[in-house]
């Protein structure tokens, strides 16, 4: 681990405890935590900063402990039977969270450009691309004006529901390290249409991360892309909703 993600790790894990304690008495996080009351308390009034490896502890045990929970009680089903997370992908103060989480998940890998695609994976995106101070590409189902350049991608969602993808050339450098980054997974049609994007425009996907994922989906994806890179969903859906194959 580097310098400065070393710092950035053990400051996020602060931030993470800060925003922990507007709902968690010290008492109950000396509980989760394992640390007494008057140490997270010096962390979270910024008197001293945690090591990196205990930092990397309260970041693991906020996602497997805390975050999953508050991201699925945030989960909807709708009339029709789909899953809805604009509960999630609406809370900007959540995404942040989120976002410190994916940071450290993928802080061992060279991310230069992180990838999405329009509209609902670009809020998680943009703030994903802020901790990792790089650029973000978005994939759009319409081609810009102005933009004279596209890599193009067809996208068959079902037999009657066939679109294409754009992403303008000059939105991904040859050779770059890309993190793919979307809301939500469900048949994972739209993340292996970014990543024949990234291939397209001969960059390496690093990792992939999305929000939530519907059961074996993150696997199945696995199986079609053949990467050897990290992918990782936050939280697992049952398939009891309606699908979409997105």
């Amino acid at each position: 681990m580097s310098r400065v993600t070393d710092v950035k790790t053990r400051i996020s894990s602060v931030e993470l405890l800060a925003t922990l304690k507007k709902s968690y008495s010290y008492r109950e996080l000396s509980s989760i935590l394992g640390l007494s009351a008057p140490i997270l308390s010096r962390y979270v009034r910024g008197h001293v900063l945690p090591s990196a490896s205990r930092s990397e502890k309260f970041i693991a045990t906020f996602r497997e402990r805390l975050l999953r929970k508050i991201v699925t009680d945030q989960v909807r089903i709708t009339a029709d039977g789909s899953y809805d997370i604009s509960g999630v992908t609406s809370n900007v103060g959540l995404l942040r969270q989120v976002a410190k989480v994916v940071y450290s998940e993928f802080s061992l890998v060279p991310v230069e450009k992180v990838l999405t695609m329009e509209v609902d994976g670009i809020p998680l995106a943009v703030e994903v691309a802020g901790e990792f101070n790089v650029n973000l590409a978005v994939a759009r189902a319409e081609k810009d004006l102005g933009v004279e350049e596209f890599f193009e991608q067809k996208v068959v969602y079902s037999p009657s529901s066939v679109k294409y993808l754009y992403l303008p050339k000059n939105a991904i450098k040859k050779g770059e390290h890309i993190l793919v980054v979307d809301d939500m997974v469900r048949s994972g049609t739209t993340i292996e249409a970014l990543a024949r994007l990234a291939e397209k425009a001969r960059a390496k996907i690093v990792g992939i991360f999305m929000i939530a994922s519907l059961d074996q989906s993150v696997q199945k994806l696995k199986s079609r892309l053949g990467l050897t890179c990290q992918i990782e969903s936050l939280v697992t859906l049952e398939q009891k909703a309606r699908h979409y194959n997105f």
